[in-house]
């Protein structure tokens, strides 16, 4: 079973925190001096304190067995704990979706998988260091493991740079996963240390909803807390308006299965001086279920102006609603106090019934006394107002597409100089430089 992360807040320390031997210490450091590499001796005298981890330190990359700010990859090492989380995937997944595990490492979670359900499991693997386990597993079961050694979760490069010189590069990724079926379910399962994967899905929503060659995937993702707390926060962030969680809440359902010991997974990483991280966060990772709603909060041709919409430079929490919007649309805040609309109001943009009511508006209500559903019922009304398609916003909007989203030119100067394009989303307060110690 998962180990008891009451019971380690409850200062119940395990014997992994405990000092190692002053003489065993220096044997092995000395050891990994030698080889160049520099590990974390919190995490050598936790993997040397239990038999079950007795040939690890020998078999993975020494890169991690260090601690990182921010990794790139999360690998399982405990078999008990790979058994749980398939215990609760075998509730959850679709038993005729196919299975994509990312970074599967030593293949303890595959070959629990593999027990759980009889689909062809695919494997992208970043690694070459695992390629030797990825093979075993391919000669156990020829016909049900297929695997790659690529970087499934940083897909969102590969979208970028197909966007800029039309190439084929997601394709080539996915090949026979590849689908232009939007409906077609695809059970992705791993540990994310990063938000860049949510991003690109947010953004494949949103910029590319006709060209979406994932269909509809379902994630089961071990991640930090502090990511998933950032991402449903139902305030926010604060005082803060983030574009982030509020697309990602109203593209996405999403729920916590379960929690895993944060030991379980190498690298470790170091506790953020920025981030106000508890107790359980600390010691424990989220397992969690992230899923495509089947609705769009507005037509699919309307995603980008929402995304500009809750661009933090459109407006913040403190933003006043009505002046906002009368500085595209004069004279519309009228509408919004008597509850309004005009006559000629599109009804198919408008909210409906099922849309949040809005509170009496007067011109000192701020974005901030709103919540998110509330917003979304002030931007279908707005662009349902006849004067909306000869206003400056959608032009505005069109004019500050991220590169990845907008037409790209053929100069090559310009192909060279590639901006990551999680960043041109909205920079987020929860993630750190990849940066290591």
């Amino acid at each position: 079973m998962f180990i008891n992360c009451e019971c380690i807040m409850a200062r119940k320390i395990p014997f992994y925190l405990l000092k190692t031997p002053v003489r065993l210490c220096h044997k092995i450091n000395t050891n990994y001096a030698k080889q160049g590499t520099k590990v974390s001796q919190d995490v050598i005298s936790y993997l040397e304190s239990s038999p079950e981890y007795k040939n690890v330190i020998d078999i993975v990359p020494k890169s991690l067995l260090r601690k990182y700010k921010a990794p790139e990859t999360m690998y399982l090492i405990n078999r008990n704990t790979a058994k749980d989380i398939t215990d609760i995937l075998k509730k959850y997944i679709n038993k005729d979706a196919p299975v994509v595990e990312v970074n599967p490492g030593l293949g303890y979670l595959t070959q629990e998988l593999l027990q759980c359900q009889k689909n062809r499991i695919y494997l992208y693997e970043t690694s070459n260091h695992f390629v030797q386990f990825l093979r075993e597993l391919k000669t156990q079961y020829p016909e049900r493991i297929k695997y790659k050694i690529a970087d499934f979760f940083g897909m969102w490069k590969l979208a970028f740079q197909d966007k800029m010189d039309n190439g084929n590069r997601i394709n080539e990724l996915l090949e026979e996963l590849a689908t232009d079926d939007k409906d077609r379910i695809l059970s992705i399962v791993g540990a994310m240390p990063s938000l860049s994967f949510v991003k690109h899905l947010i953004n494949t929503i949103v910029f590319h909803n006709a060209i979406n060659h994932l269909g509809r995937p379902d994630l089961y993702i071990v991640m930090p807390g502090h990511h998933y707390e950032f991402l449903a926060d139902p305030a926010i962030q604060m005082n803060k308006h983030k574009s982030v969680p509020s697309l990602f809440q109203l593209l996405f359902d999403y729920e916590v299965l379960n929690k895993v010991p944060k030991v379980h997974f190498l690298p470790w990483t170091y506790a953020s001086s920025t981030q106000k991280a508890s107790v359980m966060d600390e010691f424990c990772l989220y397992l969690v279920k992230i899923t495509q709603k089947s609705e769009l909060p507005c037509l699919p041709s309307y995603l980008p102006l929402l995304w500009y919409f809750f661009k933090r430079h459109t407006f913040s929490s403190s933003t006043r609603v009505i002046p906002m919007l009368e500085q595209w649309i004069p004279g519309c805040g009228v509408w919004l106090i008597t509850g309004q609309d005009p006559p000629d109001t599109n009804k198919e943009l408008s909210p409906g019934k099922d849309d949040a009511q809005l509170p009496h508006m007067t011109i000192f209500t701020e974005f901030g006394d709103l919540n998110l559903q509330q917003k979304i019922t002030i931007f279908k009304r707005f662009i349902s107002w006849p004067e909306f398609e000869q206003c400056p916003f959608r032009v505005t909007m069109e004019n500050n597409l991220p590169k990845f989203a907008s037409q790209i030119d053929d100069d090559d100067d310009v192909k060279r100089n590639i901006v990551p394009h999680i960043d041109e989303i909205e920079p987020s307060d929860t993630e750190t430089s990849p940066d290591t110690i």
